[in-house]
């Protein structure tokens, strides 16, 4: 067995394993009371932690609405389950895209953001799995080369999503990079990388939201709410598609596992034996390094004097509380202390990888955190994806299929903080 697959075989054990006892610890009851399958835009709202407003605004229009999906994992293989029997559809999962995208065209929202893992790991061994194999061979920035239908099935999920016509902004996970390198990425999903001084590529972003609303009749608003979209790259500093001869970043994740988990290099993608958030440091994590922080800082800085309202999207968890550990950026506490002392900017914090999903509102911060569940693990025929409905009191997540619906206040943006 190639390194390579043996490395997606673990991450997929151990992601499924942290999301199954996430999904037992972390979700209130209140949550699977509320929960709901639907095939329309109706709303199942629960309270959970989101301190939800009372709904005094019912007809008056959102300023914004995106459409949310994360965690496709598609891949031209049979259905099949993860390592600990979590059932995977994977090829229904493009066509609850397709559904989702046609959707989000109908109600005309004002972008969608795909929160990352639109292919799975398993394109770079189909054959393993049942599917059949493609000839192309891919060689990555590490230099392994890899047989991968990756290619194919990422133009195959972006052609379904193509039924939508407006902007679709794109972050990415770990099984984007067990398939493609960052600068196949960048073509195929439109991810404006930095090239960074010490050569490696990070894809981090902003992208002003264009209020289509305002020129809408149906959907006017009045609203003069200006919302920027600030997406973060977790595979910043990582080991996956990293030269491990001439990056930088590749050193300092190997620096950072080999300090924090005793299972490295060995079994580098086993928590075992570690505790509380210590498990989070395994080789499918990443972090943010010190220049993708200073931009964050930067960023947010100039969305307060600008007086814009940002909602944050990343593949990775950064709050704790919203995720089991496994699951978390490695250095989220250095993330979280920089949303927290932009609170009065900042309104939610979206992110995949979590499969089951997960929320917490930030008690120091009153930013909110979900984790939005994932596409791939719906049954057919449901259909799991949300848009959310941002007004300018609350936001409103309209959750379809196996996704929660929820309502949150967001009365923690109209402090003004002394800076």
């Amino acid at each position: 067995m190639s390194p390579l697959l043996q490395l997606i075989l673990l991450a997929n054990i151990q992601l499924s394993l942290s999301f199954t006892i996430r999904n037992t610890q972390l979700m209130s009851p209140q949550q699977h009371q509320h929960h709901h399958r639907s095939s329309s835009s109706s709303l199942t709202a629960h309270q959970s932690n989101s301190n939800s407003t009372s709904d005094d605004n019912t007809n008056t229009p959102p300023a914004y609405t995106f459409g949310l999906l994360t965690d496709i994992q598609h891949a031209p293989i049979p259905d099949g389950h993860s390592f600990t029997g979590n059932a995977r559809y994977y090829r229904h999962a493009m066509e609850a895209a397709a559904s989702a995208a046609q959707h989000f065209q109908e109600e005309r929202v004002n972008c969608v953001v795909n929160l990352g893992d639109i292919i799975d790991g398993k394109c770079a061994d189909v054959q393993r799995w049942g599917g059949e194999v493609d000839t192309k061979e891919e060689t990555q920035s590490n230099g392994d080369k890899i047989i991968s239908v990756g290619h194919d099935a990422i133009d195959n999920v972006l052609q379904a999503l193509s039924v939508y016509s407006g902007k679709i902004l794109h972050t990415y996970g770990n099984h984007e990079l067990y398939n493609l390198s960052r600068d196949r990425l960048a073509e195929k999903l439109n991810i404006p990388f930095t090239l960074e001084d010490t050569g490696d590529l990070v894809g981090y972003y902003t992208h002003l939201i264009e209020n289509c609303n305002q020129n809408n009749e149906e959907h006017s608003s009045s609203s003069s709410m200006k919302l920027r979209a600030l997406v973060l790259d977790t595979y910043d500093l990582c080991l996956l598609d990293r030269c491990p001869d001439s990056s930088h970043k590749r050193h300092r994740a190997h620096e950072i596992l080999s300090a924090n988990n005793h299972n490295y290099p060995h079994e580098e993608n086993s928590p075992e034996g570690l505790e509380g958030t210590n498990r989070r440091f395994v080789a499918f994590n990443g972090g943010i390094d010190e220049p993708q922080l200073e931009w964050l800082r930067c960023s947010l800085e100039m969305a307060r004097e600008n007086e814009e309202k940002v909602i944050v999207f990343s593949h990775q968890p950064i709050h704790p509380d919203s995720t089991w550990p496994t699951c978390l950026v490695w250095n989220y506490d250095e993330v979280l202390d920089i949303l927290r002392s932009y609170k009065d900017v900042i309104i939610a914090s979206f992110s995949g990888h979590a499969h089951k999903g997960g929320y917490v509102r930030d008690e120091e911060s009153g930013i909110h955190f979900r984790s939005v569940e994932a596409i791939l693990e719906s049954s057919p025929p449901i259909k799991t994806y949300a848009m959310v409905d941002v007004f300018e009191d609350k936001l409103v997540i309209r959750g379809e299929g196996d996704c929660l619906s929820d309502v949150y206040d967001i009365d923690h943006t109209k402090v003004k903080l002394k800076v």
